[in-house]
């Protein structure tokens, strides 16, 4: 039905068609705008997108319900085995099981919102499962895709078959077998175009009363949406307490890669560290957005909080499992500190041989606030800033060192990065130790900006005692 049974193009043995199927440029002019989204690959074109192959679909659909139906390790949507097995796959989505009639029907809507259409295709159905094709009486439903215009010399498909043979079995398939591939008759004799009727009979088994009405058939329901497109970069940066630069973006599409208003996305907070500040207006980590005219769903403004990490938004389509949810990561950066506070010191001197007491905190604040994230390095130099003297490495390990760390050659650290400061703004040093070299040390804490706190330290001679 979408391509008019392919005629006119050609049928290789491998499923593939000697000319490529291609509908219009979907530019906005009389059908869907969709920019390209396959750098040309499938439908020669690369500013606009084109339905391609017999079954017509949107390149980017494609990438979704691609199928190898030949097993030649290629998805192509010009090949009539990849493209049937793709359909099947997106007419079996979710939960759909076509042995039932309601589900059949709505998958065929779901391809097409047109009763004509979804007659005209269980029609076709029918005739093919009876074993010979011999023309049916309503072959020309509205359908969505015509073929390409920049190809004049495509001769106008003819609207009646007339094979003499039933659909190729499985057994049959290229490479599997050497029967020949059935061979089209000359065809019937065109019958004038008509205007499909809608069906008024009364569904089978149905309790009907004497001279009343059949119940009418429930109307089509809106295009289904099968894919969600990310728009705008899947990555954002933000700063504590504040909201990303932009709002989280998707489009719903129908299996044509059309627009589909009305279609419900819900939008959920996870992620790592961040994630458990960040939340949508009202305090909620989940909410539910109606897609508008364009198809297009956007998240309310999100607010990340006061921890530095990473947020994960997830937009999952509303009632299906198996439609690929959409993710954007937001990085939240801390906000620069620009003041340190010792808060359990200054340290006091000790004797050679001895630990410092302790703990030892440290809070970074921003403007009098405390800041969440900041990374702190601590450095144990010698000497100190007091006028007429000066600092600098320490030799031959010889002075203070933290001792809750050795480095590769089993020597003291003096040097080591901080875990980050939490909500409070405050981490802690690991255990600091005298060493055996008597004299003033300076222990130097640095932020990643440049944000320095100096706290003198003094190493004494031993107590004989000790």
């Amino acid at each position: 039905m979408e391509s008019v049974h392919a005629s006119g193009y050609g049928l290789r043995t491998d499923g593939s068609t000697e000319k490529p199927i291609r509908g219009p440029r979907l530019d906005g002019r009389g059908f869907a705008l969709i920019r390209d989204t396959d750098g040309g690959r499938w439908d020669g074109d690369t500013e606009f997108d084109r339905a391609v192959g017999p079954t017509q679909f949107i390149p980017s659909t494609w990438q979704t319900w691609g199928a190898d139906g030949n097993g030649d390790g290629n998805k192509d949507p010009n090949n009539i085995y990849d493209a049937a097995l793709g359909t099947a796959h997106y007419l079996c989505a979710g939960d759909r099981d076509l042995r039932h009639s309601a589900d059949l029907d709505r998958a065929i809507l779901s391809y097409n919102n047109s009763r004509a259409y979804v007659n005209a295709v269980l029609e076709w159905m029918r005739t093919y499962q009876g074993g010979t094709v011999t023309g049916i009486p309503d072959d020309s439903p509205a359908t969505p895709h015509r073929p390409d215009p920049a190809a004049p010399s495509t001769p106008l498909p003819s609207r009646r078959v007339s094979l003499k043979a039933g659909p190729l079995p499985l057994a049959d398939r290229p490479g599997t077998s050497t029967r020949p591939t059935p061979t089209p008759t000359s065809p019937a004799k065109p019958r004038p175009e008509t205007t499909p009727q809608p069906d008024t009979k009364p569904t089978p088994g149905a309790e009907t009363a004497p001279g009343t009405k059949p119940a009418p058939r429930p109307t089509p329901q809106p295009h289904s949406a099968t894919t969600l497109h990310r728009l705008g970069a899947a990555t954002l940066e933000t700063a504590v307490g504040t909201e990303p630069d932009r709002q989280l973006q998707v489009r719903a599409t129908d299996t044509h890669g059309a627009p589909v208003p009305g279609a419900k996305v819900t939008y959920e907070i996870g992620g790592a560290e961040g994630a458990a500040t960040a939340q949508f207006p009202h305090n909620a980590r989940r909410v539910a957005v109606t897609a508008n005219r364009e198809g297009i769903a956007a998240a309310p403004r999100l607010r990340v909080g006061d921890i530095p990490g990473l947020v994960t938004v997830r937009a999952i389509l509303h009632g299906s499992a198996t439609i690929r949810a959409v993710d954007f990561t937001i990085t939240i950066h801390p906000v620069p500190a620009d003041a340190l506070t010792l808060l359990a010191g200054p340290l006091p001197e000790t004797a050679a041989g001895r630990p410092f007491a302790g703990p030892v905190r440290i809070r970074a604040t921003a403007q009098g606030k405390p800041v969440a994230g900041t990374q702190l390095t601590a450095t144990l130099l010698t000497g100190t800033e007091q006028p007429g003297a000066h600092t600098g490495p320490i030799e031959n390990h010889q002075g203070p060192y933290f001792t809750t760390k050795q480095d590769e050659h089993g020597e003291p650290v003096q040097a080591l990065t901080l875990p980050a400061t939490g909500p409070n703004g405050i981490t802690a040093l690991p255990r600091l130790h005298a060493g055996l070299q008597t004299g003033t040390y300076t222990l130097r804490l640095t932020t990643g900006e440049g944000t320095t706190l100096d706290i003198p330290v003094t190493v004494t001679a031993m107590n004989p005692k000790h």
